[in-house]
Parts: C-alpha cells; structure tokens; sequence
C-alpha cells in the first residue's frame, strides 16, 4: 500500500481523479451504446420498427427498450403485431437500446434458416446455459461439429426405424391410459381432478427411455424417480424472469442459492443416468461380441441388428466409423446425443399432449369426433388390433388436430440466431453479431396468410384442399357454410408454419414426435373423456418450452355410451 500511495502521489492522481475517469468512460459507453449506436450509427435503425415508446415504457427508458413488452406479454404477441404493421424484417430495442430483428416471410427466413443456417449461430449465451441440461448434442452443436453429428444420428431417425418404434412407445402410453381410467374409477363421481403434465412428463420419459435406449426408467410405476423428479425440477422450478438472469448474468449459476443447490443436485442426479446408460450400452456390445467370438460363429443379420432403440442404431454406426477424422464420434458427443434425447425427446411431446388435451376439454365436439374417428377406424386396443404407423397416419381428422395445436401452440414460441458475420437480409444491412428473432407463436397467427380466425383451434384447415368437395371432407368441416368460411392450409403458406424450423437445422425427431402424440393420444381418447376444471387458472409460460404454469388441471372420466361415437 506504501508503494501504491506513492506511486500515486508522484503521478498527481488521488482517488477522487481515477473514479472520475472511469465514471466518465463508463458514462461515454453507455451514451454510445444505448443513444449514438441504436438512433444514429447502426444500419439496424433504418429497418422499419416501433418506437420505443410503449405501454411498458412510456417514458422511453434506454435501459427497458421493448424489453418489458417481450417478457410481460404472451410470447409471440409483440413480434405479431410489429410483422403485421411493419413487414417481414423488423427491428426493436432489448435492454439497453440494443437493437434487434425479427424476421418472417418466405425470402427472410429462406436465407437465414436454409441459404446460410451455419453463418447465423445459436446464442452462445443461450447455448451455455442449455448445454447444461440439454448437453452439446446436435441441437446445439454448431458448424461442422453439428454435420457430423447430424450425419451420424439421420440413420437412428429414418422412416423405417421410426416405424418400428411404434410398439415400443405404445407400451408406457397404455400404461398411462390404465393409470388415468382406475384413477377416475375410485374418484368421487367416477370424475378425477388432478394436475396432467405430471404424468404426461414421466410417460414420455418412459417412452424416450425404451425407444431411444432400450431402457425402462419406471417413471410412471415409481413417482419418486429420480430421473423423472430432475427433470420437473429444472422445467418447472424456475420463473422465466430467473431463466432469464441466469442466462444473461451467469455468475448468477455459481452463487449457492436454495434454487440453485436443487438445480445442481437435479443436474448431477441426469449426469449420473446418462453415465451409466454408455456403461451399460457398451457392456451390452461387448458381452454381445464375446458370445459370438466364444462361439466361433459369424454374426448374422439379426443379431448385429439387435437393438431397435435410437442409441444402439447411433452407438453400432458410430463404431463402423474408423476414426475421429472420418467422423467418429467421442464419448462425450455420444453422452451428449443422451441428454439431448432425454431433454428435448420427452418434453416437447409432454406439452404438446398436454396442450392437446386441454384444447379438447374446451372444444367437446373436435373431441368427440377424434374419439369417433379413432374408434371407427382403428377400434378399441382391447380388440388385439396391432397399433401401426400407417393407421395412426391414415386418420385424416387426428392428424389435423396435431398440425392445428403445433400451430395454435408451437411447443418452443421463439428462437434467435447470431450473424457470424456481415451479411444482407430483405436489403437491410445486418451487422456481425445482431440477434435475430423467429417467432412460430407469432407466424403461425398472422391474419395475413391463416385469416381472420387464425387465433382460433380450426383443424379442418389442414384438411386437404384437392378434397375440399368430397363428402368426407364436408363432413369434417361440419357444412358447405363452414367450409366456405374456413381457409385452408396450402404450400404456399409453409413459411408461416414452423413448429420443427426448417433447413439443415430443423428438428431431427420430428417424425419421432409426431408419432409419439398420435400414440399417446389414441390411448388417451379412447376410452377416457376430458374436461375444463371451473375456476382453474393458468397462462402459457414461456420457458424452454412455452409450459402452462403452474400446471394443467383437468377433469378426466370414463367415455360413457353416449358419446363413444
């Protein structure tokens, strides 16, 4: 300290001098930053925008900028109304002025999502948080990593192999189905009341496990799972505002709040299940090799195709790559494919059927005529008829409701992506490092291409135009009057219809997913009808995934004879 007072005191400098000059440079910053850049520098400014001015900040706080309208309102909802008044490129303002775009219409997201989806990046920011619970698997990865990764994986996804999957994911969705019909049978009433994303969380995470692992995680049979129980833990502990602090301010993980202490031991509780699921993979493989070598017989085709599960088909083609530089991939990348299965395979699907329900519970008719639908077509399990991936595709209305709700709800609201570099969008320049935004909850609303009623769940617009005069389809959509009114989906809307994105980044288990509801949902409706619980209040939460918090209460009973069919 003598040398420091010193050195000081030669210089002429006191205290009072050196925090002037660093509350004047951190003022200069912030003026430039959140004044000079955004109103008179940026080419960001000259794409077409609201004020910053608005309800949430009237006063035009530099510091707030939209930020508060984004977070307050129901996602998608400002993008919507800025798409519809400004265009298909427009720019607004994040905490501290920051300037940002959201894009849509068929050229924008064309360029940013297929022409060049590797020069617009996931958020690092975003993507060290998610890494934690989603692992740098493929949804993640970026650049080559991700065409290797990709390259790897489209084998485990294929048509064929997800057709095979479909008696495997039937067994825990039956479960469910046996769960919910005994519980209504010993309620009061014979009407049971309770919390659906619960279950709906443990029967997907069953049905990842055996599909994708060929492994029984007994979530539904165990409630105190562990596995289970961590996953419900990091989805629904957090508010979006908390998930928000933790990605922007991330010392804010270290720090040994009560939060944090049960998001850390629900993080080592999945770390330590996708650890001993390569363990038990491998010794699996390698007990399998020596059977065969002990026996001194080749192995045939059946038995080198043992295994149906996603991570055997990825683990058995990996190994028939030679070497890292031909594409293999490492442990780690492999452990990092599991948590992104477990993640993202079990809960999309979760609140999508979730979602599904509900909508069902308030739209009697729509679900009385997928039950109908289902039964004429496919009957009752109880009559031993094999669950197929054709019949569950060949029911035109169950379908419908499916391509409706991704729609009415797209499981994940909005994403961003990061130029990596310069780059041209609509011909507005978009500098190195600009966020910009992708709202499916608000391109799937655009009044402009789904019409007037496009806030409303209308599954008879996806019913198929080049049949929109048959007999079927006019019953489907209730009369010549309603059909007349009902605009149809048709390919030239596609860019407004994103659930699973688009491009060489798009979903890689979408096919995977959609089964996975039509499933659950056939084994659901057949024999149990839902309700709305009075009074029962919730909103749509925009989290990983756009959740309903603090959960989905819904009254569930017995199909009575009456409205079977």
């Amino acid at each position: 300290m003598p040398i420091a007072s010193t050195l000081l005191a030669s210089a002429n400098l006191d205290l009072l001098s050196i925090l002037s000059a660093a509350f004047a440079l951190v003022s200069t910053y912030l003026l430039y930053k959140t004044y000079l850049l955004p109103n008179f520098l940026s080419p960001l400014r000259l794409i077409p925008g609201p004020p910053v001015s608005n309800k949430y900040n009237p006063y035009r706080l530099p510091f707030l900028g939209h930020f508060l309208e984004i977070l307050v309102d129901e996602a998608g909802l400002p993008h919507r109304r800025w798409i519809e008044q400004y265009g298909h490129i427009v720019h607004y303002r994040g905490p501290f002025n920051n300037l940002r775009v959201v894009i849509a219409g068929p050229k924008a997201l064309q360029h940013v999502l297929n022409t060049n989806s590797y020069k617009y990046i996931k958020p690092p920011r975003i993507n060290r948080a998610l890494a934690a619970v989603l692992g740098n698997g493929v949804l993640l990865a970026e650049g080559d990593v991700h065409r290797k990764q990709r390259k790897m994986l489209n084998p485990a996804f294929s048509h064929k192999h997800i057709k095979e999957m479909v008696p495997i994911m039937a067994g825990p969705a039956a479960a469910l189905a046996k769960i919910w019909s005994s519980r209504a049978d010993e309620a009061v009433g014979q009407v049971a009341e309770f919390d659906i994303t619960v279950d709906l969380g443990r029967a997907t995470l069953d049905i990842i496990g055996q599909a994708g692992f060929g492994y029984d995680f007994q979530s539904l049979a165990s409630p105190k799972n562990e596995l289970s129980n961590a996953y419900k833990t990091l989805f629904d502990s957090s508010s979006a505002l908390l998930q928000f602090l933790r990605t922007f301010i991330p010392v804010l993980n270290s720090i040994p709040f009560e939060s944090n202490r049960t998001r850390w031991k629900a993080l080592q509780s999945i770390d330590r299940v996708t650890t001993k699921l390569i363990d038990d993979k491998r010794a699996e493989a390698l007990e399998r090799q020596k059977q065969h070598t002990d026996s001194g017989n080749e192995l045939d085709q059946e038995e080198v195709e043992d295994g149906k599960d996603l991570m055997s088909i990825l683990i058995r083609g990996n190994e028939q790559v030679g070497s890292l530089e031909e594409g293999k991939l490492t442990d780690q990348e492999l452990k990092d494919q599991i948590l992104t299965f477990l993640a993202a395979g079990h809960e999309t699907t979760s609140v999508t059927v979730t979602w599904m329900l509900h909508v069902f519970s308030v739209n009697q008719a729509v679900q009385r005529r997928v039950r109908k639908e289902i039964l004429t077509h496919i009957g009752h399990p109880s009559k031993d008829k094999p669950l197929s991936y054709d019949t569950l595709n060949a029911l035109p209305y169950l379908n419908a409701c499916v391509k409706e709700l991704l729609r009415y709800i797209p499981p994940v609201p909005t994403v961003s992506r990061v130029a990596s570099e310069d780059d041209v969008i609509l011909g507005y320049q978009i500098p190195k490092d600009t966020q910009v935004f992708i709202s499916p909850a608000a391109l799937h609303k655009l009044k402009s291409v789904y019409g007037e009623d496009a806030d409303e769940f209308k599954p008879e617009r996806w019913l198929d135009p080049s049949l929109a005069s048959t007999a079927e389809t006019l019953a489907l959509l209730g009369n010549e009057k309603e059909a007349a009114a009902t605009k149809l989906v048709t390919p030239d809307m596609a860019w407004a219809y994103l659930p699973f994105m688009t491009g060489p980044r798009n979903c890689i288990g979408s096919k995977f997913a959609l089964i996975e509801t039509k499933i659950l949902l056939y084994y659901l409706m057949v024999d149990l009808e839902y309700h709305p619980v009075p009074d029962f209040k919730f909103k749509k939460s925009a989290r990983i995934t756009w959740r309903p918090f603090p959960g989905m209460n819904l009254r569930i009973k017995r199909v009575s004879d009456d409205t079977a069919l």
